[in-house]
């Protein structure tokens, strides 16, 4: 009967993003970080749903990465590394790319000592198998939140003369991590360097810092009132119970709206957004929540300091991870963005706004308020020879913007009116 269900699987947890279809399988990540879950993907066959294979994203013992972990207690089993994001596979390689989520708790560190793989991770895995490829991790130990929910971005790329096969992530940190997508080595040059250190949260002495330029600020520059400022509040800034201001936010940098990049050019564009955080957790207390009161596995709390954030919209040169140009705007940034073979790249704004700029210099060249919060990406078709580009503008919860629901359909042709913001 058409229509009817074919299969339908309840898998628990949460599940934040649209599943993949690849080769007969349908694989999906699974979130839960701040529900004290184990992460993991999983494919599924795509015509009857039998299981194929599942990939947990922090390590089992004896598995690779698994000694990243304390070996006194089980902290492994409910340590996040969850997937926000849909995967991207490359089918010559027969490989599939994530990235994953914080460890939990969240803000407190010291029951997982050690680097805590694969949290905070792109990591590629056997199409077929699930079977561990490579991994690089972009924060060890992370306390901050700093997860990287934004989609992996597969592309060829000269760099210094020879033609390299390239995947690149923007993160909450505030970089954009570019990889060698056959064996994960940094591209372009990612540095281990030393960092400030609370021993309580068993800090990492060093963090990756990747060549060329942040798409977001990395210190405060002025302290915010009744916010003392420590380390100039940078990022990696370690903290314990009082709290500490620093940037980027968890809320920063960039989130789960998808990147894009321009292949003529070799431009990547994020969406991110400048925000100040307080850190604050760590204390023993701070573990887990209360049985029975549904609150988050965190170990501290989220926190924010008086200052509205700001949206950062950023093109960045993939050959060498240097800005080419950013604007500032008054809002925060949250739209997923589209570029066009024509030289145009399409980005939403929380008021409603639909706009197209020019790709080699962020220039406006066109703009529609379309009703409500412009925060999905656009998708760009061809129908008997016109180019045609579909919004659905719905608002955000996390955003904060106008609610609707809005199909909106544009051509060059098209002679409808803005709506009513």
């Amino acid at each position: 009967m058409a229509g009817s269900w074919r299969w339908m699987k309840k898998e628990g947890y949460t599940i934040t993003a649209a599943p993949l279809y690849f080769d007969g399988m349908v694989i999906v990540g699974f979130a839960g970080g701040e529900n004290g879950i184990r992460g993991r993907i999983k494919a599924y066959d795509a015509k009857d749903g039998r299981l194929i294979w599942t990939f947990y994203t922090i390590p089992a013992p004896g598995e690779i990465g698994h000694e990243t972990w304390p070996n006194d207690n089980n902290a492994w089993k409910h340590g996040g590394a969850t997937i926000w994001q849909t995967p991207a596979v490359d089918p010559e390689l027969g490989l599939i790319y994530f990235t994953t989520g914080n460890p939990g708790p969240d803000f407190n560190g010291r029951i997982r000592r050690g680097d805590n793989l694969f949290s905070v991770s792109m990591v590629a895995i056997e199409a077929k198998t699930g079977k561990y490829r490579w991994h690089f991790q972009q924060v060890h130990h992370d306390i901050w939140d700093y997860d990287s929910p934004n989609p992996v971005i597969l592309f060829d790329v000269k760099i210094n003369g020879r033609l390299r096969k390239a995947a690149a992530e923007a993160s909450k940190t505030g970089w954009v991590y570019i990889l060698d997508r056959v064996t994960g080595k940094p591209l372009i040059g990612i540095d281990e360097k030393p960092v400030p250190q609370e021993p309580r949260q068993f800090t990492s002495p060093t963090q990756p810092f990747p060549r060329g330029d942040a798409f977001v600020p990395h210190q405060i520059d002025v302290a915010v009132e009744d916010f003392p400022l420590v380390n100039q509040g940078r990022i990696f800034t370690p903290f314990w119970a009082d709290g500490v201001i620093a940037k980027p936010s968890p809320r920063g940098g960039a989130n789960w709206p998808p990147s894009s990049y321009d292949p003529a050019s070799n431009y990547f564009y994020v969406c991110g957004t400048d925000m100040v955080n307080l850190f604050k957790g760590g204390e023993e207390n701070q573990v887990i929540p209360a049985e029975g009161h549904g609150g988050r596995y965190l170990g501290g709390a989220f926190g924010g300091a008086p200052i509205p954030g700001t949206g950062i919209f950023a093109a960045l040169d993939m050959k060498t991870n240097r800005l080419v140009w950013q604007q500032r705007w008054k809002d925060n940034c949250y739209s997923g963005s589209v570029t066009t073979a024509g030289g145009l790249v399409f980005v939403g704004r929380n008021d409603g706004r639909l706009t197209a700029l020019d790709s080699s210099n962020g220039k406006r060249l066109w703009e529609f308020q379309t009703g409500a919060g412009m925060n999905s990406p656009v998708s760009v078709f061809q129908y008997e020879g016109e180019e045609y580009v579909v919004a659905y503008s719905a608002g955000s919860l996390f955003a904060g913007s106008p609610r609707g629901d809005n199909l909106w359909l544009f051509s060059l042709k098209g002679t409808m009116d803005s709506s009513t913001p």
